[in-house]
């Protein structure tokens, strides 16, 4: 592997040289797209420059490549418009796949790989990788990818010298630089090799795995016929033993994939923040609806909507110390999780708490080593074997942070850790209630219990003053907002609620307790035991949800706009045609709930965008209906002045995040 090491930096050096003298695009490009076929060990490479001017980027080969960006399509079409590198390695059966666009040539190909160059944001070209069909050819791997990724300073510096004519000197690609970087790639690619073991070591566990829980369901039959009491006693022992199998055997896999894990690149990701934790702790509500523990999810309206932070070792850390508590807290008590915001060190804090068995002082000192448990019974008594607690150790340590415990027998115990993020979106996830004007009434028959005081707690942090806030077994008057506990909901309350008299939230008992009731169709409903801010938030914010209708016949473009989207306090409706597009605009003006921003592609078959525009601006006239804010979508750089008269604002493709927020701020500013 060294050999080959020093083989790929001296065609990199050589690379550099030769480019940095040619002015020659076409033998630039073959020099480039041979190291790139060196370098990750493919069968085609092409670079292609973005030329921003016609939307369209292209290949400098001896017949030129050219793809139009105006409507991008295939996985190159995807890469285009998300600006994120991609691996296919199942290219033709891949649901993105077209094959003018992915494959021209029309080869036999097996895997691909693609990169988008980017200087500050903006899209400068795109490398493609391709591996043909062949008994000798691997898939492509984050390794792959990681070597594409530290010729990427010096792709962008050839192509300013060779396509852009920039002076841009490539003497800062220094030859320790790229002996650096090499040798981490080939480190990668060492431990690439444990992938093979690991997925061994897998198949053995499961191999075990597999027969334990054939026995334990075979058990289960035996149980229920079985009326001898001692017989039973011996085959719930057995169960026991078999269910003691399957979490042993995932518990060692845990370990082992932490080992392996620790050993490869952090993946950072972004997050939209409330969502991604929000969903980690509503996967217990039902678990904890069957012990009738009380659980409480408090998400700090304040955090900001994105973050990114290693989400695969978070996801696991609160996987395991939820579960834990849910293990070691006895029914009928209660454990909350806590998850706050500080603006000043831009961390986020976790706290898990519970009223369990607690852990006395002298085992808490070797809690979080490797197969160590509080007391020698308890394994026996709760299950596992000691190894959650180390394992999330470590990764909180690897985030940047330090598990703590907190614990007193009989009382309960709190895990709690902060961690360093890195603010993509620091808006803050829910805006406070600027309209104060306002009369509350949380309906229950249980105005002492703790879920009632929660809910209250939680308004008055999103803004709303205590004493606007009323806990009470009866209907106030005056009341403009109810949240009302499944105890207390009757059929006027539910019109009085349908007729807009008041803003109406139900809260269910226990999980979908409310399902089957047809009466509450069209109410919102939120549960005990779930996260409540976002239901909270919507019920009392004063400012509706601003409506967004999304027309494009291609899926990608609408998946994409969908997900830039989702931190906005809106609501998104799409259509695939004009037709549909212009008769959806239709339907909800005529029934008074007409929309508030329309994203509109211009080259759709059938309609164009343009004259769908016009002859909605024209229906509006008719009806007297105020303007619906309008963006162009189509991929032109700029709008004719006929459409300038119809459209208000023009997104670029490839899209970007902060251009397609704008248009929800700029609606917002002209209200």
């Amino acid at each position: 592997m060294r050999g080959k090491a020093l083989e790929r930096i001296e065609n990199l050096i050589s690379s550099i040289e030769k480019v940095s003298q040619s002015k020659n695009k076409i033998e630039v490009s073959e020099e480039i797209e041979g190291l790139l076929k060196e370098l990750t060990d493919s069968d085609f490479a092409s670079l292609f420059i973005f030329e921003k001017d016609k939307k369209v980027i292209y290949a400098e080969k001896k017949q030129r490549l050219e793809l139009s960006m105006i409507e991008p399509e295939g996985c190159i079409g995807k890469v285009f418009l998300t600006k994120a590198p991609a691996i296919y390695n199942h290219l033709a059966s891949d649901k993105d796949y077209v094959q003018p666009y992915d494959n021209p040539h029309n080869h036999k190909l097996r895997s691909q790989m693609l990169m988008p160059l980017l200087e500050k944001g903006e899209l400068i070209g795109i490398v493609r990788v391709s591996r043909a069909i062949g008994a000798n050819k691997r898939s492509y791997t984050k390794v792959d990818l990681n070597a594409l990724i530290s010729v990427e300073s010096y792709l962008i510096k050839m192509i300013k010298i060779v396509y852009f004519n920039q002076q841009v000197s490539p003497s800062d690609t220094t030859t320790k630089n790229i002996q650096n970087t090499m040798k981490k790639i080939e480190e990668e690619s060492s431990v690439e090799k444990n992938d093979d073991m690991l997925l061994f070591f897998s198949n053995t566990v499961h191999d075990i795995r597999t027969p334990a829980n054939t026995l334990y369901g075979f058990l289960e039959l035996l149980e229920e016929q079985i009326e001898d009491e001692r017989l039973k006693g011996f085959v719930v022992n057995a169960k026991e033993s078999a269910s003691f199998i399957n979490t042993l055997t995932t518990t060692i896999l845990d370990v082992a994939k932490n080992r392996y894990e620790t050993t490869t690149h952090v993946e950072m990701e972004t997050i939209t923040t409330v969502k991604f934790l929000s969903e980690i702790a509503n996967g217990f509500a039902a678990k904890m609806l069957e012990k009738k523990i009380h659980y409480f999810i408090y998400i700090s309206p304040q955090i900001p909507k994105e973050v990114k932070l290693d989400a695969l070792k978070l996801k696991r850390v609160l996987t395991n110390l939820i579960g834990n508590a849910y293990k070691f807290t006895p029914v009928k008590r209660e454990i909350s999780l806590k998850i706050l915001w500080d603006a000043t060190t831009n961390r986020i804090k976790f706290s898990v708490k519970d009223k369990g068995i607690g852990i006395e002082e002298g085992a808490q000192k070797k809690l979080f080593k490797a197969f160590s448990q509080a007391e020698d019974d308890t394994h026996e008594k709760y299950g596992g074997t000691g190894l959650g607690l180390a394992i999330s150790a470590g990764y909180v340590s690897e985030m940047g942070g330090t598990l703590r415990l907190k614990s007193e027998v009989n009382k309960g115990s709190e895990f709690y850790f902060d961690i360093p993020v890195e603010v993509v979106d620091r808006t803050r996830s829910y805006d406070k209630f600027y309209n104060l004007d306002k009369k509350i009434v949380i309906l229950t028959d249980f105005v002492d219990a703790k879920y009632p005081k929660f809910i209250c707690k939680y308004l008055v942090d999103l803004g709303m003053p205590e004493e606007k806030i009323v806990i009470s077994n009866t209907l106030k008057k005056h009341a403009t907002h109810v949240i009302c506990f499944e105890e207390k909901i009757t059929s006027e309350i539910l019109e009085a609620g349908k007729s807009k008299k008041f803003e109406l939230l139900l809260v269910e008992n226990h999980l979908f307790s409310l399902l089957k009731n047809k009466e509450i169709e069209g109410i919102e409903i939120t549960s005990k035991n779930t996260y409540n801010g976002e239901a909270l938030h919507s019920t009392v914010f004063s400012g509706k949800k601003i409506k967004v209708l999304i027309i494009d016949d291609n899926k990608i473009n609408i998946s994409l706009l969908e997900s830039m989207l989702t931190t906005e306090f809106v609501e998104i409706h799409t259509a695939l045609t004009g037709e549909l597009g212009l008769e959806m605009l239709k339907q909800a003006a005529t029934h008074g709930e007409k929309f508030d921003i329309v994203y509109l592609d211009e080259h759709m078959p059938g309609m164009l965008g343009g004259d769908l525009l016009r002859i909605f601006r024209d229906y509006e006239k008719e009806h007297h209906l105020s303007p619906i804010y309008a963006a162009s979508i189509s991929g032109d750089p700029y709008l004719t002045e006929e459409e300038e008269e119809i459209f208000d604002l023009l997104v670029n493709k490839p899209f970007n995040k902060d251009e397609v927020r704008n248009v929800i701020e700029s609606f917002k500013n002209k209200q």
